[in-house]
């Protein structure tokens, strides 16, 4: 029927969905409906598609496809929904991404309801422990309720505004609407998994591949880097060229009965593979170093964050995250933790506009308390600056540092020189970015971070190109630094130990060696 309707890739057998899945359910299973109904209509009533989410107002919708979906090799956006132009598939440029199933058309996050009549009809143990999991219960995210929250204080990813609007708009200087407030957290939700993100695994049919289809699944996932690497280009971690998985140093349910499914435990160590090292590394004279406070090189990603005026989805919003930023960092910033150990940290500017008030003291201060259970709890921290005028409009605007502990990309050791350089522990790294956000046309640009006795401060934002924004747009809204200079300070000491050193023609490689021979660093 299919193909002599002129849509052959819309028809599938169940042989061929057992054989892709390598589960026994039928399609009733997972698309749920009424399959004992003779009429289309009765035998479609709630039945589960894939959602369309279109650019304008974040819209979702079931998929009525006219064409086959595109599949991509990328696991960020894996299906391309396409339409039919001049008698060949294209793919739609009015939508945003397409949502499996498992997810609320309304505000586009998980939907356990249906995960637990879908997915829960065989593995309602798996599901019941999923709703459990910091993932689950988007747990992180959830806590930042304002931009003044007291024990959080403001973030990257902005607020949850699910039963925190009124707290919100009454913080915000100028209009600040509950359906704006709705799209902004619409935007948050798409990011939040269910079960068929980590295990649905659409691919191309292959013949050498039996459960290749659109309908395959995979039980553990694989590990993902370079689709969400920016800037693209970087070396990838020497544990991902050597094959070694995430799980391989996190643990999870397939390794520990006692944490439920879905859950990664956030903490690791190089124990398992690195016994030795890490025996040696606790009786050198560094043993107060993290292993990636020395074996994490250049930072990626985030170089900086703006939230302004501007247009979300077609619509006009007072929270725009202007965050491509994108861009590298030099060597990361080490600081101490709550336990006195050195740690990388990556320090980038921040700021939201149009705020009533602040609300704290500047210096650093952690997300999270020692107190808390490791799952609860990162080692990420935060400068606050303080309330800014100084702006030609969106005045007055929260300022604070973000200070995101570093736990990835591993390499080679960094040199002895990178981090006692300075007579007087000094840090200074140089970060050059791309801005290449809606708001304005790309333009590029630098600053530096320095950590000393007085402080941890961004200096020296420029722009190399003239920065051109949109009709409509104001350039305080994504380019504050560009008014308020060198604001972005957060007193403390943030300088390394200073000891006696000199750069000598020696190579890294003796440096290295000169220092385990010595007992500075492990062997």
């Amino acid at each position: 029927m299919a193909q002599a309707l002129g849509y052959p890739h819309f028809a599938v057998t169940s042989a061929e969905v057992a054989r892709q899945t390598g589960m026994p359910a039928g399609c009733p299973d997972c698309h749920l409906g009424n399959p004992d109904a003779a009429a289309k209509d009765e035998a479609h009533q709630g039945l589960k598609r894939l959602l369309v989410v279109r650019k304008k107002g974040l819209v979702a919708e079931p998929a009525d496809r006219k064409a086959p979906l595109m599949v991509t090799a990328g696991p960020v956006q894996r299906l391309k929904f396409q339409v039919m132009k001049e008698g060949r598939p294209v793919v739609d440029p009015t939508v945003n991404t397409v949502l499996y199933h498992d997810k609320l058309p309304e505000t586009l996050t998980q939907d356990f309801a249906t995960m637990e009549k879908t997915c829960g009809r065989c593995h309602s143990g798996q599901v019941a422990q999923f709703r459990t999991t910091p993932m689950g219960r988007n747990a992180k995210q959830s806590q930042y309720v304002s931009w003044s929250e007291p024990a959080r204080g403001p973030h990257n990813c902005g607020v949850w505004s699910v039963a925190n609007y009124k707290g919100i708009a009454a913080a915000t200087a100028v209009p600040f609407s509950q359906s704006q407030s709705d799209l902004n957290q619409r935007t948050c939700n798409g990011c939040h998994v269910g079960c068929l993100d980590c295990h649905y695994y659409p691919t191309l049919p292959d013949p050498k591949s039996p459960r290749s289809g659109m309908h395959a699944f995979r039980k553990t996932p694989p590990p993902e880097t370079g689709p969400f690497s920016f800037p693209e280009g970087l070396a990838p971690d020497i544990h991902r060229t050597k094959g070694v998985g995430c799980l391989d140093c996190h643990a999870s349910t397939r390794d520990d009965a006692s944490l439920p499914h879905g859950m990664v435990r956030r903490q690791a160590t190089c124990t398992s593979c690195h016994a030795e090292i890490v025996k040696s590394h606790a009786a050198s004279q560094h043993r107060t170093l993290s292993c990636e406070a020395c074996h994490i090189g250049a930072a990626g990603g985030y170089q900086a964050t703006f939230w302004g005026p501007g247009m979300l989805a077609g619509s006009a919003t007072p929270y725009y995250k202007y965050k491509d930023y994108y861009g590298t960092m030099s060597e990361p910033i080490l600081i101490r933790d709550q336990r006195g150990r050195w740690i990388p940290v990556k320090p980038f500017p921040m700021a939201v506009m149009n705020q009533k008030g602040g609300g704290f003291t500047p210096g650093l201060k952690w997300r999270y308390p020692l107190t808390l259970a490791d799952a609860e709890r990162t080692d990420d921290a935060w400068g606050f600056v303080g309330l800014a005028d100084g702006l030609p409009e969106n005045n007055k605007s929260l300022l604070w540092v973000q200070v995101d502990k570093l736990s990835h990309r591993y390499g080679a050791s960094r040199s002895c020189v990178s981090c006692h350089g300075s007579a007087v522990g000094e840090q200074r790294r140089q970060v050059s970015w791309d801005f290449g956000d809606n708001g304005a046309l790309p333009f590029s640009g630098s600053h530096l971070v320095i950590a000393n006795r007085e402080g941890l401060a961004i200096r020296e934002m420029k722009a190399k190109d003239a920065i051109e924004a949109d009709k409509g747009i104001a350039v305080s809204s994504l380019a504050p630094w560009y008014f308020l200079k060198d604001r972005w300070f957060v007193p403390g000491d943030f300088s390394l130990p200073a000891v006696p050193y000199r750069q000598g023609a020696a190579t890294a490689v003796e440096e290295l060696s000169m220092a385990r021979a010595k007992g500075l660093v492990h062997r």
